[in-house]
């Protein structure tokens, strides 16, 4: 019995399938923290056929046929498992696997069964490797549950949630607290409105139907909104909000996401922007941001963008760049012009991930070097063979008690 215990619930059950009913009994009766059903998933396809980890060496591909019988093998599986097991209580279910509409009857069943036994963090996800129409998505159930009142935690990637079915959740789940919805294609006008909501984590991504967002939540403390294109959306009222991850990668402007969020930018403490547009509004001061993370394609044309932002943040603690493509660099002293940069006393770290060691790289490394007057680390990731030297005589130059780690 010792040795069943110290194996994951959804392989114990397979296990005591070959052993007596009386062992099979004990099991069932075992308590659990959770049970994650997910296995290896075929990562590319080729004219209606999937390719999955162990035939990619064998150079063989599944046809859609071969993918049913696996869907129809790993249903089987999990219901066997959520059936079989006679536990009062299940903390967490996952279930990641190609599963669509037309499993509808049995993922109805396993939320039922863990909602049933009051669990706490549910997570689906259901990928295809073909396209998909938005009404053959998993749509997410509209239905109270016995027990989804005890919710904390629900993750919906691929998977159909109506704005009706995410009124409902927030509706009937006052102790959620995290709620993550990513690619999800009947989103339309989703609405965030309760006072007695004690959510705080929200995270909305890639759901590309969405015309308008609205929230309103007492507790919420971060936001995460990714998008190819920018919605209206109105946080009408978010005191607690300190964290904002944000980014929609074909019109970014942060000028008009400066003109959505302009009461709560002072009390920001941790913002994440992927800067792939150009423009420089004027932005309030950020007086509580400690972290900063940005993303762009390369910072030329960006050099006064990104000397603003951290300029405009005077307790800034952390500043991480991620460089995602680079094209050809030119020296940004022009565009950034020659006024005196503002010291900061507070900026202890910062991290350069994409370095290619280019001069309008090197400039800006040079600048935060020369605002840090507190710097303790400096992490560069990149193809650092020609700086090295230079980067290590810059740093012992303007910041000698710094730390250089190279990656």
């Amino acid at each position: 019995m010792g040795i069943l215990s110290f194996l994951p619930p959804e392989e114990a059950v397979l296990k005591t399938s070959f052993l007596s009913h009386r062992w099979k009994q004990l099991w069932e009766s075992l308590p659990v923290s959770g049970f994650n059903f997910r296995v290896p998933l075929p990562v590319c396809c080729r004219g209606g056929h999937v390719k999955n980890l162990k035939d990619l060496r064998d150079g063989k591909y599944m046809t859609v046929e071969d993918m049913k019988r696996e869907c129809s093998k790993f249903v089987e599986w999990v219901n066997n498992v959520m059936i079989s097991h006679q536990g009062s209580t299940i903390d967490e279910l996952r279930v990641r696997f190609y599963l669509d509409k037309d499993s509808q009857r049995y993922i109805d069943k396993w939320i039922e069964i863990a909602m049933r036994k009051q669990v706490k963090k549910l997570e689906l996800d259901f990928p295809s490797l073909l396209h998909r129409p938005s009404n053959a998505y998993y749509p997410f159930p509209k239905e109270c549950f016995p027990g989804i009142e005890f919710l904390t935690s629900l993750c919906l990637v691929n998977v159909g949630v109506s704005d009706e079915a995410m009124e409902f959740v927030l509706s009937n789940c006052p102790m959620l607290e995290t709620l993550h919805l990513k690619n999800s294609p009947l989103l339309i006008h989703p609405k965030v409105s309760c006072s007695s909501l004690r959510l705080k984590h929200l995270n909305i991504s890639h759901s590309e139907s969405i015309q308008t967002i609205e929230i309103s939540a007492p507790n919420l403390v971060s936001f995460e909104y990714h998008k190819l294109r920018k919605v209206p959306f109105h946080i009408w009222y978010a005191p607690k909000l300190t964290e904002l991850d944000y980014s929609n990668w074909l019109d970014f402007n942060l000028a008009y996401l400066v003109s959505q969020l302009y009461n709560y930018l002072p009390q920001l403490v941790t913002l994440r922007l992927s800067l792939f547009l150009m423009d420089l509004p004027r932005f309030p001061k950020f007086t509580s941001l400690r972290n900063l993370t940005c993303i762009t394609a390369s910072i030329d044309n960006r050099l006064l963008l990104l000397k603003s932002l951290i300029e405009a943040s005077p307790l800034l603690h952390k500043f991480k760049l991620l460089i995602k493509d680079h094209k050809e660099f030119k020296s940004g002293i022009e565009e950034a012009g020659k006024e005196e940069a503002q010291p900061n006393k507070y900026l202890k770290e910062v991290e350069i991930v994409g370095f290619l060691g280019q001069p309008v790289e090197v400039e800006f490394v040079t600048y935060l070097l020369k605002i840090a007057i507190k710097l303790e680390k400096i992490l560069i990731h990149g193809k650092l063979e020609r700086m090295t030297q230079n980067l290590a005589h810059q740093l012992m130059k303007n910041r000698p008690g710094a730390e250089l780690v190279l990656l």
